[in-house]
């Protein structure tokens, strides 16, 4: 993982400078806030903003920024999303970096009512907090620096390990190369992952935490010889992009926004494990995956020995 690099680069070093920016790689990576005081982002050219919108995508056109905002369906197609966009007179093709002052906040008005409406009253004092929050900017690349982290775990995942580093090092960006080639590999996964989870069952199994159980969602691969076949004619999907593909996984309407979701994959004796808790159901109740044998936060990955699971999945 990313991590285990940063933890190796902070073990060789011994810069301030690069140790505090290790620190708020590592905060952004593992989806946690980072305890940085405002000196320390001024001397590494980061800007934090406070009650921003942290919805992903801020570089993309506003239309694909919302449609594709998995926490809470906003809208069932991208011309959902210009059609409310033009209604309010927010042109869709621009991006919220490319907003003035005054339409973001009106932005954020209008999502934060829209989004309230679209969940049930139970999770609406949440939602705030779910679309709001602290971000961090790298000045330089005006770049969110959850993007720049995501780049580098990009290159990360490629085996670049020697460029990630020097990238780090250097606070540079990865090749635009490296980037491209990822997110291409990436979005043949995903065109064959949404092929299998529209043909696949959606499994249910609860699992209790701190004396409340919670349903829960999966699907199960257990891959056969002809699967193997087809694999090498059509392509697999690639292992490395299953973190993304659990998360993406809830634009599509046969995920239960407010249900945990797990992807398994049958490894003989094991099953291979990524699932997510949505972040609502963590606001609200606090709720991790840990207790389960699972690493992680909001996203988890893992490995379960199947024979102690068979009690409560249907396998």
């Amino acid at each position: 993982m990313l991590s285990d690099l940063i933890f190796e680069i902070d073990g060789e070093n011994n810069n301030e400078e690069i140790s505090d920016f290790l620190n708020i790689l590592d905060c952004i990576y593992k989806n946690k806030e980072p305890e940085i005081d405002g000196n320390a982002l001024k001397n590494l050219g980061i800007e934090k903003f406070e009650n921003d919108f942290v919805i992903y995508g801020k570089n993309y056109p506003l239309f694909k920024m919302l449609y594709y905002f998995n926490e809470i369906p906003l809208f069932n197609s991208e011309k959902e999303s210009i059609i409310f966009l033009k209604n309010n007179n927010l042109n869709p093709s621009k991006t919220y970096f490319e907003l003035d002052n005054f339409e973001k906040e009106r932005l954020k008005k209008l999502i934060l009512n829209f989004a309230e409406n679209k969940v049930p009253d139970i999770y609406k004092p949440f939602v705030k907090d779910l679309v709001f929050g602290n971000t961090y900017y790298f000045s330089k690349y005006n770049m969110e620096l959850k993007e720049y982290v995501s780049n580098l775990n990009s290159a990360y995942k490629l085996k670049e390990y020697g460029i990630v580093k020097n990238c780090i090092l250097k606070k540079e960006l990865p090749p635009k190369n490296l980037i491209l080639n990822y997110k291409t590999d990436l979005s043949k996964s995903i065109d064959l992952f949404n092929k299998k989870l529209n043909n696949s069952k959606i499994r249910k199994f609860s699992i209790d935490f701190n004396e409340k159980n919670f349903n829960c969602q999966y699907i199960y691969f257990k891959q056969s010889l002809w699967d193997k076949i087809k694999g090498w004619f059509f392509g697999e999907i690639n292992g490395i992009h299953y973190p993304a593909l659990v998360n993406i996984s809830y634009n599509n309407p046969k995920i239960d926004y407010l249900k945990p979701f797990f992807i398994l994959n049958d490894n003989e004796d094991e099953i291979n494990v990524v699932a997510r808790v949505p972040k609502l159901l963590y606001l609200k109740y606090g709720l991790t995956l840990n207790h389960i044998k699972l690493n992680g936060n909001h996203t988890y990955f893992g490995k379960w020995n199947i024979r102690n699971f068979k009690k409560i999945l249907d396998v």
